[in-house]
């Protein structure tokens, strides 16, 4: 089975305008509405606290334009890094980013010593951000020397090896929303949702 280090060395893929408008549109309105199911099932000091969207609390319609957005990535990918292996996905995820909101570098399937974490079955990740009117919050490769600029409707994706180590810069003002998944070559993880 092929698993994340079969992707290292191939570049950070980005893709501006991966998204429509109106897509973007839509999914920002909901993640602000008060009808958003931001998930409180942790624990109130977790630092995940009321900051995801998993699709058991998603809305018929927006889990139906998450997942369709989330095959379009899943594609994209696939045709970037030349993978012919089948791919699954574990996770589909609104996420919010508030003010002090921050994520020291990781990589999302091994310690930054290469050792496997608790995932170690993900191979890449694809996040698409739906805004820009935040301060901070930037993405950032520390081991690649590479921080992308972001910008909505943007599709970033990359291996899940420590080679990717990333993290996310501190939100100084305003609320950062994205579009998240992982992807796995494990069928076994796969979420149940078409990919």
């Amino acid at each position: 089975m092929k698993s994340a280090r079969d992707l290292v060395g191939r570049p950070v893929g980005i893709c501006e305008n991966f998204i429509t408008e109106q897509e973007r549109k839509q999914l920002l309105y909901y993640a602000k509405s008060a009808a958003a199911a931001w998930e409180t099932y942790l624990l109130p000091g977790d630092v995940w606290y009321g900051r995801l969207i998993n699709p058991r609390g998603m809305p018929p319609k927006i889990l139906k334009l998450m997942a369709s957005i989330r095959r379009r990535a899943a594609k994209t990918i696939k045709a970037y890094y030349e993978i012919e292996a089948p791919v699954y996905a574990d996770t589909l995820q609104l996420v919010r980013w508030h003010p002090g909101n921050h994520q020291a570098p990781h990589a999302d399937c091994e310690e930054p010593d290469g050792r496997p974490n608790q995932f170690p079955w993900r191979a890449f990740a694809s996040i698409i951000y739906l805004n820009d009117d935040f301060e901070g919050g930037q993405i950032h490769f520390p081991r690649l020397g590479l921080e992308p600029r972001i910008k909505p409707r943007m599709l970033a994706f990359f291996p899940s090896t420590s080679d990717y180590l990333h993290g996310v810069k501190e939100i100084t003002a305003g609320t950062r929303y994205t579009h998240s998944c992982f992807y796995t070559f494990d069928p076994r993880r796969h979420d149940g949702l078409a990919v």
